[in-house]
Formats: C-alpha cells, sequence, structure tokens
C-alpha cells in the first residue's frame, strides 16, 4: 500500500494518542468520519497498523525487564518457526524480533527479581538451550520512547519522552484497575463504554479508572504497533559501550542521540553494553550517519558499538502477564 500524506497524518497522530476518538481525529486530520475511518480500515487491512496498546510501566507494578539476546546453533526453519511460537505464547515474554547481524532473536522478558528471571532463564534454556551457541543478558534500567516524527518529517527539539523504567514501585490496584489495563494493553482502541460493558461497570467509572492510572503513570500513553517494514522503512539497534560516563554526559548524550526524528526509543542497561539506541530509517545508510555523528560527538565517551538490522517484530504486550500480575507482592496491601 502506497501511503500518502494524508495517511502519514493519522499515523502520526495516533502514535502517542491511540485511543483519541474518530470525530477528534477526524478534526485533526481534517477528513469526515466516514473518509476517516475508510482509510483506517485500509491501514489495518494492509496490516501497516498490527495494533493498538498501552504502554504499561510494568516496573511501576513491581517488576523488572532483561533484555535477552540468542544466536542460534542448528536451527532450520521449521525450528525456528518453533521458537518463535514458543516466546510468542511465554507469559513473560513483553517484546521479541528477528534479527540480523551479532544476534538472532532479542527477548525482553518481565520478573519480579533476579532470582525470578534466572528461574524462567533456566527453564528457556531446559527446553532449547541445545539450539543457542551463545547468549547475553542486560538488566533494562529504562526505555524511553520517542513520537514517530518521521511519518510527517517533524523536527524534534524538546527530550520529552514517554518511558517505562527505573525502580520498582509501590502501586495498590484492585482486580478492576487490573482488568482495565489488562484489556488496554491488548487493545487500547476500546471504547469507554465498551469496556465498561465488558467489565460490568459505568462509562464515567472506566474514565476516572484510567485517567487515575495515568497520574500515576502506570500508564504512560497508548500506541500504535505499526508494521515498519510495510511502511517501506528498516529498523537497526546500536549497542554503546561507554566509557564511565558522568550524569551530565549521559543527560547530553540522551538528548543528542533524540535529536534525530528516525530515533524512537533509547535504552539504558546494565550489562556489557551500557546504551541501546533503536531508529526507523528510509535505509542503512542513514542510520550508519547518526552513529557517525553520534561517535564523533562524544569520542571519548564511547569505547566501542555494535549494531543489528530488526528483521520482524513477533510480540508486544507491555503487560504479558496478564491478570498473573497480581502475584506481584508490590500490589498487595
Amino acid at each position: 500500500m502506497k501511503l500518502d500524506k494524508v495517511d502519514l497524518n493519522i499515523l502520526y497522530n495516533l502514535d502517542y494518542d491511540a485511543r483519541i476518538p474518530l470525530s477528534q481525529l477526524a478534526k485533526k486530520v481534517k477528513l469526515s468520519k466516514q473518509n476517516l475511518n475508510y482509510r483506517l480500515n485500509k491501514l489495518k487491512k494492509s496490516n501497516i497498523i498490527l495494533s493498538f496498546v498501552s504502554v504499561i510501566d510494568i516496573h511501576k507494578l513491581g517488576y523488572l525487564t532483561y533484555r535477552t539476546y540468542f544466536r542460534f546453533k542448528d536451527v532450520d526453519e521449521q525450528k525456528e518457526k518453533e521458537l518463535i511460537k514458543y516466546f510468542r505464547e511465554h507469559e513473560n515474554v513483553l517484546w521479541f524480533v528477528s534479527s540480523e547481524g551479532i544476534w538472532d532473536l532479542e527477548v525482553v522478558i518481565t520478573a519480579r527479581n533476579f532470582i525470578h528471571f534466572n528461574n524462567l532463564l533456566k527453564k528457556i534454556k531446559e527446553d532449547y538451550g541445545t539450539h543457542f551457541s551463545k547468549y547475553e543478558v542486560s538488566s533494562s534500567i529504562f526505555n524511553y520512547h520517542f513520537k514517530r516524527d518521521y511519518l510527517v518529517n517533524k523536527r524534534r527539539d524538546d527530550f520529552i519522552p514517554k518511558y517505562y523504567g527505573f525502580e520498582p514501585e509501590y502501586n495498590h490496584l484492585d482486580d478492576l484497575d487490573v482488568n482495565i489495563i489488562v484489556a488496554l494493553s491488548k487493545n487500547c482502541r476500546q471504547s469507554n463504554q465498551k469496556l465498561g460493558n465488558k467489565l460490568g461497570v459505568s462509562y464515567n467509572t472506566i474514565k476516572k479508572r484510567i485517567q487515575n492510572l495515568e497520574e500515576k503513570k502506570v500508564i504512560q500513553s497508548h500506541r500504535t504497533h505499526l508494521n515498519i517494514q510495510a511502511l517501506g522503512r528498516e529498523y537497526y539497534k546500536a549497542y554503546f559501550s561507554l566509557n564511565n560516563p558522568s550524569k551530565e554526559q549521559e543527560k547530553r548524550l540522551y538528548s543528542y542521540a533524540s535529536q534525530f526524528n528516525s530515533v524512537v526509543y533509547l535504552v539504558e542497561v546494565l550489562g556489557q553494553w551500557q546504551f541501546e539506541i533503536e531508529a526507523e530509517v528510509g535505509k542503512q545508510k542513514e542510520f550508519m550517519e547518526i552513529l557517525k555523528k553520534i561517535r564523533n560527538e562524544f569520542p571519548d565517551l564511547i569505547l566501542d558499538y555494535n549494531f543489528l538490522l530488526v528483521t520482524k517484530e513477533h510480540k508486544l504486550n507491555y503487560l504479558p502477564m496478564g491478570k498473573n500480575i497480581l502475584d506481584s507482592p508490590f500490589l498487595r496491601k
């Protein structure tokens, strides 16, 4: 599907606000509701829009996230499909992708603590360890999310991203709160009325609960999950080893890297490397130019780097364990 400026403007306005009512979105993109609805359905049928998901900061619910990278060994096409199905159905996998480069898979795993994570990893290795020649683990400190300004060729000036991460917090949620965020993590474009009917409460109750969860920053944003390859773009990641940065140097690095409007995620991790950037670019040359500029801007800070091409996103759910999130001691009274 060839996208025109109107299609790109629709995607841009849905990017950070996927729950925006159709009438408001129609005004923003200057279309009738009927025309807008036609275009939205076409974008979904063409697999450009994959889903609408609420970004739940799982760290505020007592969980941590671990980025785990796997290199295949003796994996044919059938075994790869089996592995993909395994991770897609795993209730602790928040996000995972296939890639080309130093790793074949990257899997973001949620766990209550490092012991819980170790048990999960042991089970993965027990089930499929013979098919991995090596793996690497990084503890994810935070993940900054940026709006896809490249969709409308918008210059990015301010460093005001959404995020998930940092230290776990105590946020007591009752069953209704959990049912709401579970539903929104799967499809956040459900109306308050529809969600209320499903959960047996009023429109106003749903509205107030969502507003409260947003104020607590448990819900960070409501985003549109896009098929980057169908947009005609390529998804690259880079991993940087840093030379003992100060807080001021880190701040400058994040601010500088965020100015490129194709950079959509910045991640601080604890592991073999300390900093990751993820970008959705028109071609590899554009990404290499970004890396070159960052390295030239911080020659004494960056010790080493590597990168890979994400070939396919298989899963994105910011609350993969669903109602089992109640197992977290941070949610108990």
